[in-house]
């Protein structure tokens, strides 16, 4: 995603933007990226000032209790039905929405944070929040939230970038090994079950770590002991495994046998011991 020419959110209640020009982009290169990598828009980023404005205005509802000084889904509802304009009550600053907006909000959106409605009534809910909350709460919290939310999006973002980042790595370890990998050592093995192999001592242990086709042919990442290793020929479908090879980073074997390598503490071994 192509970063934004001008601040994607105007402030609310801080005095500047609460994100920078740019900031997409300068994220997605400080994780090591190009600046014009495609990464996904995360869930937890707002696409848009709409949705951020509902965001905030949940967020400041969630608050509660000794932050805002509103401590009950009720106390709020009180406040805010004060505050609403009547309806025959001529106000400048009303757009026309407000008391109606108060009256439309259920108790449970009032006290999960969770604006109910189709998208523009949200919209108007969430902007009327935000005028009662800037009429009825510290500025102070107003702008700590205002500024948690845009420490939040941008952590959304950085770990989109970084997801994407351990992506390519990971495609890129399947398509050209590496000879070496954080103390493992790439291994010559003879069977032709084997798309990888690595050696190392771990944890006082020789061992093999390998992606090698199962017998169904499918893909699959395990950890053996040099000795078991060597005592079946290297043929991983006849030795019994050490330990499995897991990983979060993303999926299929070599994901698996990467984040392997990179799990564990282990001591290089030469090629010629094995």
């Amino acid at each position: 995603m192509l970063p934004t020419a001008e601040p994607p959110f105007d402030p609310i209640f801080v005095e500047e933007p609460p994100l920078s020009p740019n900031y997409e982009g300068a994220i997605i290169s400080t994780v090591g990226l190009p600046f014009y990598a495609d990464v996904t828009r995360p869930d937890e980023a707002p696409a848009d000032e709409r949705e951020r404005t509902i965001d905030l205005a949940e967020r400041i509802l969630r608050a509660g209790g000794v932050r805002t000084g509103f401590g009950h889904h009720e106390e709020v509802r009180t406040s805010m039905e004060a505050w609403a304009p009547n309806a025959d009550e001529e106000c400048d600053a009303d757009p026309g929405y407000w008391r109606s907006s108060v009256l439309l909000m259920a108790p449970q959106e009032m006290n999960f944070g969770q604006l109910d409605g189709e998208p523009e009534e949200r919209h108007e809910k969430a902007k009327t929040v935000l005028a009662w909350a800037r009429e009825c709460i510290d500025s102070d919290v107003l702008q700590e939230i205002e500024r948690s939310q845009a420490e939040d999006i941008k952590q959304a973002w950085r770990d989109a970038a970084e997801a994407e980042l351990t992506q390519r790595e990971i495609e890129q370890f399947a398509e050209d090994p590496p000879e070496a990998l954080d103390g493992w050592t790439r291994l010559d093995a003879d069977h032709d079950a084997v798309k990888v192999a690595y050696v190392a001592d771990n944890h006082g242990t020789p061992s093999v770590a390998a992606v090698f086709e199962d017998a169904d042919s499918e893909l699959e990442a395990l950890e053996f002991t040099l000795e078991e290793w060597q005592e079946n020929d290297g043929n991983p479908r006849q030795a019994r495994p050490n330990r499995y090879c897991v990983t979060t980073d993303g999926d299929g074997a070599y994901a698996q046998l990467r984040s392997h390598l990179l799990t564990f503490e282990v001591e290089p071994m030469e090629p010629l011991e094995v």
